[in-house]
């Protein structure tokens, strides 16, 4: 898809670019169907939009809708400059960021479409986001969440294996984080990490009577493409990669969907409903 705001973004050239340009492409593969389903004039909300180029590449493709984006800036990616010129190209297109924390953040919009990106694993309390951005639904609106699942020992943004829990995993590969944030100035990432597990969302969605879950893993055979089409993200995830291509090749993927909570990687959409009636 032609996007005039990545060509920008591609022609100055900024470091890191191509993989917020990668990532969100991701997410715009992930997210098209939701919006091609909302009426004219229906409001989308993205949480945690990063520098923005996901809610600029689905505004231009959807002119129909209203696109607002919140984000925190918090640590991990404050520091970087190329990830804030990114957001301030964006934000000079017109496209409506706010930079507040969904904690903060004061809506009385209903939203037909409410999504973060790889972001989920980064909130401080993403039992106490479900319960808030339901909250911020119209009748028929829903949550998207798309993220990597720690039920699956692995962590993404590291490349490295979970051992045990998080703390444990930090004291063996403290080395290896300490290098790998320090390098691409990324500092406090882990620090934000959550390491929530698919089963516990489902579990506190289920106990929860004015939630209601549906979880797709279809996801799962759209991360195997990746790795195999998408040589940049196949680069920064090697290990993972190799691995995911072997088990689909053998036939294994298909006993792990019997088990959906130890998937790798989750998309999940939540829904507020009225169980009462």
């Amino acid at each position: 898809m032609q996007n005039k705001i990545i060509n920008k973004i591609r022609a100055l050239n900024i470091r890191n670019s191509e993989m917020w340009i990668n990532e969100a492409e991701f997410g715009f593969g992930c997210l098209t169907e939701y919006c091609k389903k909302i009426s004219k004039n229906g409001k989308v909300l993205e949480v945690g939009c990063g520098s923005g180029i996901l809610l600029a590449m689905l505004t231009q493709k959807f002119d129909g809708l209203m696109f607002e984006g919140i984000e925190p800036f918090a640590s991990g990616f404050d520091s970087l400059s190329e990830f804030n010129e990114l957001n301030m190209i964006v934000k000079n297109n017109n496209i409506s960021i706010k930079n507040v924390s969904f904690e903060k953040f004061n809506t009385k919009t209903k939203y037909d479409l409410i999504y973060c990106v790889n972001v989920f694993e980064h909130l401080n309390s993403w039992r106490n986001f479900l319960l808030t951005a339901t909250k911020w639904l119209s009748k028929d609106g829903k949550i998207v969440i798309l993220c990597p699942n720690y039920g699956f020992p692995y962590e993404s943004h590291f490349n490295i294996p979970v051992i045990i829990n998080k703390s444990f995993t930090y004291s063996i590969f403290k080395k290896s984080i300490i290098k790998q944030e320090k390098d691409m100035r990324i500092e406090g990432t882990w620090k934000s990490l959550n390491f929530v597990k698919k089963r516990e969302v489902i579990h506190f969605i289920k106990s929860n009577p004015s939630l209601e879950l549906f979880d797709d893993i279809s996801i799962t055979d759209v991360i195997i493409k990746r790795f195999m089409n998408d040589k940049e993200f196949g680069k920064r995830q090697m290990l993972m990669g190799v691995i995911a291509v072997f088990v689909q090749k053998i036939g294994l993927l298909k006993i792990l969907k019997l088990f959906p909570t130890i998937l790798p990687y989750m998309k999940l959409e939540v829904r507020r409903v009225d169980k009462t009636k």
